[in-house]
């Protein structure tokens, strides 16, 4: 199944404390997700092969467009994307390269 992408708009964004840092977040039908990364809207194209890349791998994620950025979100029930990068407090997040590889 391929990720949707939505407005940033149609999302509602919240705040939360995790590893010591706040956390972006959003509600997105009926459940609650993570900023994996964000990136400029010129880097859609690497990042939706990120999230096309989790999604096979049965990652829940989807992404928020806006006219000057992208996000790639995943769920936060979702223990194969959380247990392999939340607890690295974010900073080792997926790229295209590693993920293709």
């Amino acid at each position: 199944m391929l990720p949707k992408v939505v407005q940033e708009k149609q999302v509602q964004p919240f705040k939360f404390w995790f590893n010591d840092s706040l956390q972006d977040g959003v509600h997105f039908q009926n459940e609650l997700y993570y900023r994996l990364r964000q990136m400029p809207g010129t880097e859609r194209g690497p990042l939706y092969q990120v999230a096309c890349k989790l999604a096979q791998n049965g990652a829940d994620v989807f992404l928020t467009v806006s006219d000057e950025s992208c996000s790639l979100w995943a769920n936060l029930r979702n223990q194969k994307v959380v247990a392999g990068h939340v607890s690295d407090k974010l900073s080792s997040l997926p790229t295209a390269e590693n993920l293709m590889a």
